[in-house]
C-alpha cells in the first residue's frame, strides 16, 4: 500500500461533502474530475469542459490550475507555448491518500476511540467486516514474511 505525505488534506476535511470535495473546493473538484477522465489538457481545454456546466472566466481557470499545480495536486508540462495539466495522483491514489491522512490523524490523537468506532461502523455490514478481516490477515502475513526475510538462515 502506497504511503502519502500529509498534503492532500492540508486545507482540511469536510465529511459532509462527497468525493474529492471533502478536501477540495467545488471548482478544484470539477477540475480534478475532468482531468481524471481525460488528461493531459490545456487551460483552454479545461475551460471548455467547465463551460458546459458553468460560466467561468479564462483567468479563473488559469489561476485555479496554477494554484493546484503549486499545491501538488497537478503536474504540468510545456507543450509549445502553453502548459498541459494532468493529475499527480490517480483518483484511486487520491482517495487512498485522503483516507490514510484522515485515519492517521485520528489514530495518532484518539487511538482507542478511533479503532473502536471504526470496528463498530464496519461491524454493521458483514461484507465490510469480512473485508477488514481479510486485510488484517494479509497484513499479518506480510509482516511475518518480512520478519522471516530479516532473520539469518
Amino acid at each position: 500500500m502506497k504511503r502519502f505525505k500529509p498534503t492532500i488534506t492540508s486545507k482540511g476535511f469536510s465529511p459532509n461533502k462527497i468525493g474529492a470535495g471533502q478536501v477540495l473546493g467545488e471548482l478544484q473538484t470539477a477540475v480534478m474530475e475532468i482531468l481524471w477522465n481525460e488528461a493531459p489538457l490545456s487551460v483552454s481545454e479545461v475551460e471548455t469542459k467547465l463551460q458546459k456546466k458553468r460560466e467561468i472566466a479564462h483567468t479563473t481557470v488559469l489561476t485555479t490550475l496554477d494554484r493546484m499545480h503549486s499545491k501538488g495536486f497537478l503536474l504540468r508540462e510545456k507543450q509549445g507555448k502553453a502548459f498541459v495539466y494532468s493529475p499527480r495522483y490517480s483518483k484511486e491514489e487520491f482517495e487512498l491518500g485522503v483516507a490514510q491522512e484522515v485515519l492517521s490523524a485520528l489514530l495518532s490523537q484518539f487511538t482507542e476511540p478511533a479503532l473502536s468506532a471504526f470496528v463498530e461502523l464496519v461491524g454493521e455490514d458483514s461484507k465490510k467486516l469480512d473485508q477488514l478481516e481479510d486485510l488484517i490477515r494479509h497484513k499479518r502475513e506480510q509482516q511475518e514474511n518480512s520478519l522471516k526475510k530479516g532473520q539469518p538462515k
